[in-house]
């Protein structure tokens, strides 16, 4: 079936869908906690997820959209699936070897780097208006997690350091190929998905630490947990980063989910009873306005409101 060409979506529901994501990864640290009972099964959590996300997406496009995966986007969704694995890899190992406001610091440089990446691969300038605003909402992120103060660096920082350069890699590669390849985001995120969970699955046998048996093993609000990290953080969310890469840029979309530390900061103040400092309080407010101002910077660019073709 020919493309059919689809009005491009106003920037501010991308914005809005983005934000939600960021809000629904944000909650995942809580969900997550409660699923892990030592952090040798992160592994297993984490091949547990994607199999299930890739699932449901195979399923909704599969059974909903009436349409299977072109070769075109097998490739591209095998080749975003593989820095999408190193994230996870490196994030879960290095935020067992470093400290939380570490990690938090860290990962959120990717939100800095990935304007300048983005530009490299277009051979496009760089704008330093979106520039500012992303280091802003860096700003604002370390003053959010740095309330428990800094560690010495060491291996585990290194690790997180890696982590926010392959999301670097993962976000602006997706970009590149979907502007030269535009494809349905419902199956790229689903093979993606399933690359990182067959990625891990082979960890966990390297490990030997059996999914099966850990799936068997959840009961009740645990099955309900799995769920919310699988369908609601993991399906939505990764297709939503799929295709509002494809539809504003790489830059804006990481900014936006970018604040993912604000909302798990939030999460953890309403739920979990955790204390907010003054400078904490301080981050949110400049992370949130920053990623609003961006918004608006994004949403002049030329980029978002052209047609773009989706596969139906």
């Amino acid at each position: 079936m020919p493309p059919r060409q689809h009005r491009a979506p106003r920037p501010r529901l991308v914005t809005v869908l983005l934000l939600l994501g960021a809000v629904a990864w944000g909650s995942t640290y809580l969900c997550a906690k409660s699923l892990l009972p030592d952090a040798a099964y992160a592994p297993v959590l984490v091949a547990s997820r994607m199999l299930i996300s890739a699932t449901v997406l195979a399923l909704f496009a599969t059974f909903v959209r009436r349409r299977r995966p072109t070769a075109s986007e097998v490739r591209s969704g095998i080749l975003f699936g593989l820095p999408l694995s190193a994230v996870f890899a490196l994030e879960n190992y290095g935020i067992a070897l470093t400290s939380v406001t570490n990690a938090g610091v860290l990962i959120s440089l990717c939100i800095v780097l990935v304007p300048f990446a983005e530009t490299a691969v277009r051979r496009t300038r760089v704008n330093p208006v979106l520039v500012l605003l992303c280091i802003v909402a860096v700003i604002g992120a370390v003053l959010l997690v740095s309330g428990a103060g800094f560690s010495a660096p060491g291996l585990g920082d290194l690790l997180i350091l890696g982590a926010a350069l392959a999301r670097v890699v993962h976000v602006t590669t997706s970009s590149a190929v979907q502007d030269r390849h535009p494809t349905d985001p419902f199956w790229v995120t689903a093979i993606q998905l399933a690359t990182v969970g067959v990625v891990f699955v082979i960890v966990c046998v390297v490990i030997g630490a059996p999914v099966g048996a850990f799936i068997a093993g959840l009961t009740g609000p645990a099955i309900v947990a799995l769920l919310y990290l699988s369908v609601v953080a993991g399906a939505f969310v990764f297709a939503i980063q799929t295709w509002g890469i494809a539809v504003t840029s790489a830059a804006h979309a990481s900014l936006l989910l970018g604040t993912e530390p604000v909302w798990a900061a939030l999460f953890g103040i309403i739920l979990a009873g955790d204390r907010l400092d003054p400078l904490g309080a301080v981050g949110i407010v400049l992370t949130l306005s920053a990623v609003l101002a961006a918004q608006r910077v994004s949403a002049s660019a030329p980029r978002i409101a052209r047609e773009v073709g989706v596969r139906s």
